[in-house]
């Protein structure tokens, strides 16, 4: 999939001008707060129909009521008009001025990879940031897996609403909650372990011998119950429902222990996962240059196993996260990209843009960023 053709209106400061993409690399600089992570993040929300950062309504421009993004794109062996609005809580999606019957029709067509500043907390800061990574990018591997991951949200408010009632719950309708709460549970512990397993597959590799770290990398699930797997293994037999019972058990044994508390304490909710080098967390032990390594491998590993899974060569986004690698892992990263169409942002343009494409200077299309205005540079 390609993304010809961007023009925004009214999307946080940008200008409401056409910018036209390389099919292979395009590279945005300028000075900080002019606007580039903001073009990032106007591709993100064209590709997954969500923000990347804040609430809808804050990629609206100032004093403005809603945003508007129009583009250019190949998907499915053609070449379409797509339209994204937002307006309020609402949003209005056109493919070729006609609304899909489900948004799903489009982002089963469409795949990014994105790589944040923010993204480099996921390994070091709150659980809830890995289990937002993990959850995602199980979406993306298989999209209905996002009606799971509603359906366990809403159980889990229900629930904690009814635990929370004056002189107690209703003991028949709490339990009514147990088979449908611990089968979403049980799914989604699933749907982590796998994904989590593919990612383990290729992350080291990545790591050691493309990234040219010394250490050995592993990924490990952290979950609150005992019986559920810490190492992940690819198991293609594995059951959605294999936890369902362990999570029905430990739902009636801590019963006593929600309503005592207003909450419910086991569940996916409460899990965690990590990753070690050579045995010890990255949490704890990795220097920042080791941590923005991992990152990248992790990443890298993602665009690997969506693009086999899905048969579609994700677009690559990556925000102003090479400042601080050295020379030599910035240029190990470069020649790591992987084939298709990259957006990459920095504050100057850096001599490894060069080496990733050297002899194909023609695919990189420069942008210098100012005022919400990325102007073409020959």
């Amino acid at each position: 999939m390609l993304i010809h053709s961007l023009q925004p209106t009214h999307f946080r400061n940008l200008a409401p001008d056409r910018l036209d993409f390389s099919d292979r690399a395009n590279f945005i600089y300028g000075r900080n707060g002019q606007g580039k992570t903001n073009l990032l993040e106007a591709i993100y929300w064209l590709l997954t129909l969500r923000p990347k950062r804040g609430k809808n309504a804050d990629a609206v421009k100032k004093g403005e009521s809603a945003f508007n993004l129009v583009a250019e794109m190949t998907f499915g062996d053609l070449r379409h008009s797509v339209s994204l609005g937002l307006e309020g809580r609402s949003k209005k999606l056109l493919i070729d001025d006609t609304a899909p019957k489900r948004r799903r029709d489009y982002l089963q067509n469409v795949l990014v990879v994105d790589f944040f500043p923010e993204d480099l907390l996921i390994l070091i800061m709150e659980p809830a940031l890995r289990r937002r990574f993990i959850d995602l990018t199980s979406v993306q591997y298989d999209l209905t897996h996002e009606e799971t991951l509603r359906r366990f949200k809403r159980l889990l408010e229900q629930r904690n609403s009814l635990l929370k009632t004056p002189g107690g719950p209703d003991f028949s309708v709490l339990e009514s909650y147990d088979e449908p709460y611990a089968d979403a549970a049980s799914r989604i512990t699933a749907a982590r372990l796998d994904i989590l397993a593919r990612l383990g597959e290729s992350t080291d590799g990545i790591f050691r011998d493309g990234i040219g770290e010394k250490y050995e990398a592993g990924i490990h699930y952290i979950p609150v119950l005992d019986g559920i797997p810490t190492q992940a293994e690819l198991d293609p037999a594995v059951d959605p429902d294999a936890w369902k019972p362990l999570y029905m058990d430990a739902l009636r044994n801590s019963r006593g222990r929600d309503i005592d508390s207003g909450r419910t304490s086991v569940g996916p909710h409460r899990d965690d996962w990590g990753m070690t080098l050579d045995g010890k967390t990255v949490r704890a032990f990795a220097s920042r240059g080791e941590v923005r390594s991992a990152m990248f491998a992790l990443h890298l590993a993602r665009f690997h196993i969506l693009s086999e899974k899905r048969g579609i060569r994700p677009v690559v986004l990556i925000d102003d996260v090479m400042s601080e690698l050295d020379a030599s892992r910035r240029v190990r990263i470069m020649e790591l990209l992987p084939p298709g169409q990259i957006f990459l942002t920095a504050c100057d343009p850096p001599p490894e843009l060069e080496c990733l494409l050297s002899g194909e200077s023609n695919e990189i299309r420069r942008f210098e960023m100012s005022g919400g205005a990325a102007s073409p540079v020959e």
